[in-house]
């Protein structure tokens, strides 16, 4: 089929520009272009026959249809009762970094938190307070703590983007963020 598929284009294209000669230069040897008329005749029939040839031949470019995404079975959501117990055991914090407030324009000494929040269970769980250690070296420079006020949906994300944290006066170049707390929301049914 390839191999049809693309002949049938170069075929037309040297079939068209003969009979496109054959209309200014006729061949009087040849019946079916010996004048201008049925040259021009038998360049119309080879121009739009062979579009319609190529269309024919051409194989089909539509992609074939994604499949939709399997049901998740058998995926353990973990039991209300623990998440309701422990609700920030089921967030997990995803590139979270932290920004000295005074190097994006804020005030000195300010630490900024950007990143997001992954909610593992099946519960909506808002209000999550985190905490980061920001450490030159090993040595502890300060710590930071904010909550935010916002849920995190029940198997969903929660982004975040210059939360001030608080404030470290000292020198710090790296930094251990932890979520600590969190709250489950009440569903309504």
């Amino acid at each position: 089929m390839t191999l049809l598929t693309n002949a049938v284009p170069l075929l037309w294209l040297i079939a068209s520009a003969v009979a496109f000669v054959l209309v200014f230069r006729p061949k009087a040897d040849w019946p079916i272009v010996a004048t201008p008329i049925r040259a021009l005749s038998v360049f119309v029939l080879v121009f739009i026959g062979g579009a319609v040839l190529t269309a024919v031949t051409r194989p089909d470019d539509t992609p074939p249809p994604k499949p939709k995404p399997a049901p998740i079975v058998g995926a353990t959501l973990p039991d209300p009762a623990l998440v309701r117990a422990d609700p920030q055991r089921y967030l997990i914090l995803d590139r979270v970094k932290a920004d000295r407030g005074e190097a994006v324009g804020g005030k000195p000494g300010a630490v900024l938190l950007t990143g997001g929040l992954i909610n593992t269970s099946g519960l909506p769980i808002g209000d999550p307070r985190l905490t980061c250690r920001l450490l030159r070296g090993d040595v502890v420079a300060g710590s930071v703590s904010t909550t935010i006020d916002q849920v995190v949906p029940a198997g969903g994300k929660l982004i975040f983007a210059a939360i001030d944290a608080g404030r470290v006066e000292a020198s710090w170049s790296r930094w251990d963020c932890a979520v600590v707390g969190a709250e489950v929301v009440a569903t309504s049914p």
